[in-house]
């Protein structure tokens, strides 16, 4: 027993080019030899269709766009992906390269996870409502840097500076409190105010061999 089949037969899948009249996520319109009919998107069709884009449909009993072949008003693309993406290359590395820039924009979580990061950039801003960063070391090198902040609170066990001049303006109260203070100066001490007032439990001690008084 055999059997034939025409070419009528809408069971046979064949290819055909069509032309996007509209829709949106994996339903389409498409006018094509038949008529204007409803198409779904391929799954392996990652570019988004535009009205008036040419495609490449798979006719039969379901009419699936499997490619857009051209597009008359742009050139712009969209990725479209169903579920989450992976790319992968085991034994090479992936370049992203744009010409006009690069955006990410996620609006849950961003994660990024290397062995090793580099930064090159010529002007570099970031904007966040809370910034975190830890790490065992920092080394920082900078010709100028201005920091301009509400509130400043900086708490470590050593804090070591050295620096060849030391400028500080404080316009309201500059408060220290400590267990022990002390302060080597190899050349002048000078002190300048309208009022001053020294405070000890115990015992003042000045030594030098001149002290001039008033």
């Amino acid at each position: 027993m055999t059997s034939t089949l025409t070419k009528h037969d809408h069971s046979i899948q064949q290819t055909e080019i069509a032309v996007v009249q509209g829709g949106f996520g994996k339903d389409f319109m498409v006018l094509y030899s038949q008529g204007c009919v409803r198409a779904k998107l391929a799954f392996s069709c990652l570019v988004t269709p535009e009205p008036g884009d040419k495609v490449l449909v798979s006719t039969g009993n379901d009419l699936y766009i499997l490619a857009i072949i051209e597009r008359p008003t742009n050139d712009d693309m969209k990725l479209q992906f169903p579920a989450d993406v992976s790319l992968v290359a085991k034994h090479g590395k992936i370049n992203l390269s744009g010409r006009e820039g690069i955006d990410i924009t996620s609006p849950s979580q961003t994660n990024l996870t290397t062995n090793k990061l580099a930064i090159n950039s010529l002007n570099t801003s970031i904007i966040s409502n809370e910034l975190s960063v830890r790490g065992d070391k920092v080394v920082s090198q900078w010709r100028e840097v201005n920091s301009i902040s509400k509130a400043f609170n900086f708490i470590t066990d050593c804090l070591t500076q050295r620096m060849k001049n030391s400028f500080k303006t404080v316009d309201g109260v500059d408060q220290q409190t400590s267990l022990n203070f002390m302060q080597t100066i190899k050349k002048t001490l000078s002190i300048r105010s309208r009022d001053a007032l020294i405070t000890a439990r115990k015992d003042v001690k000045i030594d030098g061999e001149r002290i001039h008084m008033g």
